[in-house]
This record gives structure tokens, C-alpha cells and sequence, in this order.
């Protein structure tokens, strides 16, 4: 606990530096704005359309990257000028937990078909697609950001960190996951007649984490709860688990 404290004072410490550096186009004056106006706009064409196709997360991620481009940031700028809000995701994750705390007694009347769907969906969800990287001829680098697929931001970045891969390729590729998994999740889901908002829920946590889990509170309170459940304990196993598979 203590050493996690220690860590989050650090990461306060370079944000701070960040923010008083000399302003420049990747300065957080410059960064934080700019990613306010683009989710603020991606949001209203969302709720204008009504179309899962024009998701904020979507919208917005194009309006920064287009912005990014022009302006000529690489991703360690843009990380250096967004480290506030890196910051946040960590109390944004854990405040997940108020929808699971109002629906847990109908998430431990569920609880060993949950740990039996959370152990197999960990573990196809990377596999598949580290398996056609592999037959495809994909790199090292390019295989660990595919392990980190499935799991939330922070932890990618903290596992290609530790797995000496790169950081920009497995946010990118947790990016990409997610938007697919909160985009044709649900509609492909009820397509196979699946109604129950537990297992909606729980299948958008594992294979789409916090943009799937966003999606699936627009849903309901149940559907996010099952859905933060299986985040969070997506996360934890890879995270525990897929240093000593890499490894070995």
C-alpha cells in the first residue's frame, strides 16, 4: 500500500513538471483542453445520432488525433501532456465499484459460473488474437501489445512497461478493442439471443474493459456492475498472470 502511495506522489511530481514546463503544443494547457472540446463534441454527435458508430470515445479520438497531427505531437508528448488525466484513471476505475457494491448480492448468487467465464474469457480473448499475429508473422513487440488487449489503459501501459514493449502500440491496440467491443458488443450479443444483462455485462468487461463498461452502464446499473466486476478481475489475473507466460 505504501509503495503504491509512494508511486501515485511520483506520478503527481512529474505532472506537476509537466505543467509548468515552457508551453508548447504538447504542453497540458495545450493537451488537456483539447481533449475536453473533442470528447465534449464527440458527445454531442453521439447524442444527436444515437448511432453506437458515432461513440464519444470514437469521435473524440479522431478529433485529437487529427488535432495531434496537425500540430506534429507523438504519443510520449501527448502522454506527458495528458498525465492528469492519467492520473484520474486510476479513482475513475475504483469508483466503478459503487454500481458492484448496490447489485452484489445478485453478483454472489452468480459467482462460480462468473469465475468460470471470467478464467476462460482472460484467456481466449488475447490467445485468439496473439494466434493469428503469430501466423501472420507479427513481431515481439507487436505480440505483448496484443496480450494487453483486453485490460484497462493503465495496466497495458504498466505491463508493456514491464514486458519491454511499446507503450503507444498497446494503448492504441486497448483503444482499438474497446471501441469495437462497446460499438457491436450489445448488437451482436442480442443477435445470439443473449438477454441477460449480467452476461452482457460481464462479456463487455472482459473483451472491451472501460470503454465496453461506460457502454454497458448506459444500459443499466446491472449491466455496468457485472461489467466493472469483470474488468477489474480481468486485469488483475492478466496482470498477475502474463509476466511469468511471457517470461516462460
Amino acid at each position: 500500500m505504501w509503495s503504491e502511495w509512494q508511486r501515485w506522489l511520483t506520478q503527481a511530481q512529474q505532472v506537476a513538471g509537466d505543467f509548468f514546463a515552457p508551453l508548447s503544443a504538447a504542453h497540458p494547457l495545450v493537451i488537456l483542453p483539447l481533449n475536453a472540446a473533442a470528447f465534449w463534441i464527440g458527445l454531442q454527435l453521439y447524442r444527436r445520432s444515437g448511432s453506437p458508430l458515432l461513440h464519444p470515445v470514437i469521435g473524440a479520438s479522431l478529433l485529437v488525433f487529427a488535432t495531434l497531427w496537425l500540430l506534429g505531437v507523438n504519443f510520449e508528448g501527448y502522454q506527458r501532456g495528458s498525465g492528469l488525466l492519467y492520473l484520474l484513471l486510476g479513482p475513475a476505475i475504483v469508483a466503478l465499484a459503487i454500481p458492484l457494491k448496490q447489485n452484489l448480492a445478485m453478483v454472489r448468487r452468480a459467482g462460480w459460473p462468473l469465475m468460470l467465464g471470467l478464467l476462460v474469457g482472460a484467456i481466449l480473448a488475447p490467445l485468439v488474437a496473439v494466434l493469428i499475429a503469430v501466423l501472420l508473422g507479427g513481431s515481439r513487440a507487436v505480440l505483448i501489445a496484443l496480450t494487453t488487449k483486453s485490460v484497462t489503459t493503465p495496466v497495458a501501459l504498466a505491463l508493456a512497461q514491464e514486458l519491454h514493449g511499446i507503450q503507444s502500440l498497446a494503448a492504441g491496440v486497448v483503444a482499438f478493442t474497446g471501441v469495437i467491443g462497446a460499438v457491436f458488443g450489445p448488437s451482436i450479443l442480442r443477435r445470439l439471443n443473449v438477454t441477460d444483462e449480467r452476461v452482457l455485462g460481464f462479456s463487455l468487461g472482459i473483451n472491451a474493459h472501460a470503454i465496453g463498461t461506460a457502454r454497458a452502464l448506459e444500459i443499466s446499473a446491472l449491466c455496468g456492475a457485472f461489467s466493472a466486476l469483470a474488468m477489474g478481475l480481468c486485469g488483475a489475473l492478466t496482470a498477475l498472470l502474463l509476466p511469468l507466460i511471457v517470461t516462460f
